[in-house]
Order: C-alpha cells, then sequence, then structure tokens
C-alpha cells in the first residue's frame, strides 16, 4: 500500500508541476535548458544529441509547446501560398 501512496505522491507533483510550465512557459524553457546545459556539460557533449531531443520532448510535454513562442523554431507553420488553386491532373485515361 506504501507503494501506492509514494506513486500517486510522485503523479500529484508532476501534474501540479506540468500545470505550472503551461501557467509560466517561458520559466519552465529557461529551467529545462539550465539544467540540460548542466548535463551537456558534465558529460562533456558526449550525448547532446540526446540531451536536447530530450528537452525538446520535455518541453513538448510541460508546457505543449516544442519551443518557446517568439523564438525561430516556434514551430509556427509559415503561410500558405497565395494565387490561384490549380486542381489534380486527371491522369485517367
Amino acid at each position: 500500500m506504501a507503494k501506492f501512496t509514494k506513486a500517486a505522491a510522485m503523479f500529484t507533483a508532476a501534474e501540479t508541476a506540468r500545470q505550472w510550465a503551461r501557467k509560466n512557459p517561458q520559466q519552465a524553457s529557461d529551467y529545462i535548458d539550465k539544467a540540460t546545459g548542466f548535463v551537456d556539460k558534465r558529460t562533456h557533449g558526449k550525448y547532446h544529441d540526446r540531451i536536447a531531443g530530450l528537452s525538446r520532448s520535455v518541453k513538448k510535454n510541460l508546457t505543449g509547446h516544442d519551443t518557446v513562442d517568439g523564438s525561430p523554431l516556434s514551430g509556427q507553420a509559415p503561410p500558405p501560398p497565395s494565387g490561384p488553386k490549380k486542381p489534380f491532373p486527371d491522369l485517367r485515361a
């Protein structure tokens, strides 16, 4: 029974952290960057690609965004091309 109590406490803490990160995405991103920078420095860049991927994954799961809004890689799609729409040719002959 004690294991369930510990698990419930961990899930509650994780949910609280997730809610805080959604309300404060810039601060959450800064903390994640600091933590991943620390780990990357301690491992001398050996696991840089894995750490960077983990950082993106954590940011996406906690804040709902890959990166912070306003950054060059904020995930905002470019506008669709303007001009007349051309239908696909019907190649069934």
